[in-house]
């Protein structure tokens, strides 16, 4: 009996199963782009023909109708196990796509003929595979909700200034979306998002991704300096510094597939380790080393770690598509979507650690071996640890939000 997680729809099971075939081809030349820090332009070209990319767009556009976040962050899960930096990369994109779906879905449902216009483009050019698109929300020394990167009104638009870091995908992406700290000429100041595209005048990717692991991310710097886009490339998300129904859902489902990413790292490591100590022999007795109590009892506690990380990443998963099938875009309320990321922030936390102590394992039944860099396990190692960094929160950052929503304070982290 396989006990790993299975897709609930069958727009979800055939996205699994276009990821699966994936992971045998990425796992092949995981080793070059992580030796070389270089980005696997190749992978992202086969995710397009494949229609990986365009999972969560509508059919009606080309996609493959995946509505449900938990489905999608399988198949994200399932590149893992083949190529870590590719699966965070296509994350960036694939639920980019469910973000934007949600808002045409909502924007057609309802008045707003400027949103849903912009909104099915960019669908119809995804499931084309005619689009790759990348978030570049972080930056040093603040929080998602307060970008320093600036939109400054302009004649005829909007001119950003400002520097990202963490642009994964970087490398191949045509549009970037781009929190920013919108400054109108009034007293007030907002947030908002800006969509620029690739080779806009003021806008620099820089080719400096150089990391301990995910190598092959593409993580690179995005510097704007006088950037100018047209005023409809910008949409006001609300008051600056604010929590919002889309920052919640980036915070959510958009994260739901990173958490499996590093889950999928863990299932590699685990099925390289249960083969090797099958196989391999030592001592005078030449028994294998999966007949030693030892290597059976370090086996059991990667077994119990792996089934518990499923186990809770399956139960977010479905808690998500629960809630936002209750919910349109528009109609979430914040304090029950705060409690949901704070179930979501819970699992992101536990998954991370354990799939870092199961690779951790792993490394330890190998030996030397899985020190030596020609291992696979030492690049799963290198590559598992990014887990806890990954957005939104730091995980002290983690736990204050998760205690204040469990006390009822309010959700704000003090940075």
């Amino acid at each position: 009996m396989n006990i790993e997680l299975k897709a609930v729809t069958e727009p979800g099971r055939r996205l699994v199963e276009i990821a699966e075939g994936h992971v045998a081809d990425f796992a092949t030349h995981t080793d070059e782009h992580d030796r070389e820090s270089s980005f696997p332009f190749e992978n992202m070209e086969a995710l397009q023909k494949s229609g990986m990319m365009a999972a969560c767009v509508p059919e009606e556009f080309g996609g493959l109708g995946v509505v449900s976040s938990h489905d999608a962050a399988l198949g994200v899960g399932r590149l893992g196990r083949g190529d870590g930096s590719t699966a965070i990369a296509a994350n960036m994109h694939i639920f980019a796509g469910w973000v934007i779906t949600r808002a045409w879905k909502a924007a057609k449902a309802g008045t707003d003929a400027q949103i849903a216009a912009i909104t099915e483009g960019l669908l119809q050019q995804i499931g084309a595979a005619q689009m790759i698109m990348c978030t570049v929300a972080s930056e040093g020394g603040t929080d998602l909700r307060h970008p320093r990167t600036e939109a400054t009104r302009v004649d005829g638009g909007w001119a950003l200034n400002g520097r990202k870091i963490f642009g994964t995908l970087s490398p191949v992406a045509q549009l970037f979306f781009v929190p920013v700290r919108v400054a109108d000429g009034t007293d007030e100041v907002g947030g908002g998002f800006a969509f620029v595209p690739r080779g806009t005048p003021g806008m620099e990717v820089k080719d400096n991704w150089d990391a301990l692991g995910m190598r092959g991310s593409g993580s690179n710097d995005v510097a704007f300096k006088d950037c100018v886009i047209p005023e409809a490339s910008l949409i006001n998300t609300g008051p600056y510094g604010a929590w919002t129904e889309m920052t919640l859902e980036v915070a959510t489902s958009g994260n739901l597939g990173l958490v499996a990413a590093f889950l999928g790292i863990a299932e590699t490591a685990r099925d390289i380790t249960v083969e090797m100590v099958k196989t391999r022999r030592k001592g005078a007795n030449d028994r294998t080393l999966a007949e030693r109590y030892s290597i059976q009892h370090t086996i059991a506690e990667i077994e119990i770690d792996l089934a518990a990380c499923r186990a809770m990443l399956g139960r977010s998963g479905l808690a998500i598509d629960a809630f936002y099938a209750e919910h349109g875009a528009g109609d979430a309320p914040l304090d029950v979507l705060h409690e949901l990321n704070k179930d979501f922030q819970c699992t992101k936390w536990f998954v991370n650690r354990k799939a870092i102590e199961i690779v951790d394992r792993a490394l330890t039944v190998s030996g030397g071996a899985g020190y030596l860099s020609k291992n696979r396990l030492s690049q799963l190692y290198r590559d598992v640890r990014a887990g806890p960094f990954m957005q939104p929160f730091s995980p002290n950052e983690a736990f204050e939000y998760i205690g204040k929503v469990t006390l009822g304070l309010p959700p704000d982290i003090d940075a």
